[in-house]
């Protein structure tokens, strides 16, 4: 990972409020960004990715050469099987369902220089308010930055965390760090130790009546899915198991247990923010189509290997 990835990590405290100004949908936005009615469309290199403003600016396509990799939106009315979404860590202070401010409703448009700029309303219960700013910054690579802001009348101890929901097929592995798995209230998922990484194969057959889980800790701050040839990884800041929230893991594989899909979830470090205080997390995500030879035999080692050299 590079270096200016891992220093968005550390300037996570800031008492300086975010402030894009107010924007409306006229607003001229970014040359790598379009807008079609209620969706914004960003077009890097060979992905296109696109952006729901009014369903809490989550990410509810991403195409390589126009082949989907995400669970993309099928009942706009159904908001908890589809798309990226940004949380707050832990989950135990907000439990289920998620909070819909930050979750589900529709946040401000905006742009700043060559960013694409999209925030959300404070939320009362929990008095946080989101923000996502979306940029490409490379070859079929777009970075996200996820800002929380603490708007309650009292110090919180948070961090954020990112959900991408993935069809119900193909692998995931994470270099495995200095925790051992763990399932939470689910049933274990069945993973494998290979190497230096943690693997899980998709398995319908092996998911019993309930959903499945693992949680660990990972090194080198990434995690990827593969299916069908294509490549997604996530890169981000990696932390020690003590900077993650209390209860939590830095990396999450969830399957439902109706096959509807797989969540890869990542979370950064947790941070005390008083009121008026927020904190930056970036997440670069890779898309690649693979070379034929590692299509055709992807071995775990030679995946590892070409992960690492995108990053």
């Amino acid at each position: 990972m590079s270096k200016c990835y891992s220093l968005i990590a550390f300037l996570a405290i800031s008492v300086a409020l975010f402030g894009c100004g107010k924007s409306n949908e006229a607003e001229q936005l970014p040359v790598f960004c379009k807008q079609d009615g209620s969706r914004l469309y960003i077009k890097q290199g060979n992905i296109s990715m696109e952006v729901m403003p009014k369903v809490a600016a989550r990410v509810s396509s991403l195409k390589y050469d126009g082949h989907e990799i995400l669970v993309g939106i099928a009942d706009p009315d159904q908001i908890t099987d589809w798309g990226t979404v940004f949380w707050s860590s832990p989950q135990s202070e907000w439990s289920w369902p998620p909070v819909e401010t930050l979750d589900s409703k529709p946040y401000t448009l905006g742009s700043q220089e060559d960013r694409l700029v999209l925030t959300s309303d404070i939320d009362k219960k929990t008095g946080y308010q989101f923000t996502k700013t979306y940029m490409p910054t490379g070859d079929d690579r777009i970075s996200v930055t996820y800002r929380i802001t603490n708007h309650s009348d009292h110090k919180k101890n948070v961090a954020p965390l990112e959900v991408t929901r993935l069809p119900p097929s193909g692998d995931l592995f994470y270099p495995r760090g200095d925790t051992d798995p763990i399932s939470g209230i689910f049933y274990p998922l069945d993973v494998q130790n290979i190497d230096d990484l943690t693997w899980y194969h998709y398995d319908a057959k092996k998911i019993r009546t309930d959903h499945h889980k693992v949680m660990q800790d990972g090194k080198e701050g990434w995690v990827a899915y593969v299916d069908k040839g294509y490549l997604l990884v996530k890169e981000f800041a990696d932390n020690p198991p003590a900077a993650i929230a209390p209860g939590e893991r830095e990396i999450e594989i969830f399957t439902h247990v109706e096959h509807i899909f797989i969540e890869m979830k990542q979370q950064g470090a947790s941070v005390a923010l008083a009121p008026g205080e927020h904190l930056d997390w970036t997440v670069v995500w890779h898309v690649k189509k693979l070379p034929e030879d590692l299509a055709k035999n992807p071995e775990p080692a030679a995946l590892a290997t070409y992960v690492r050299s995108l990053l």
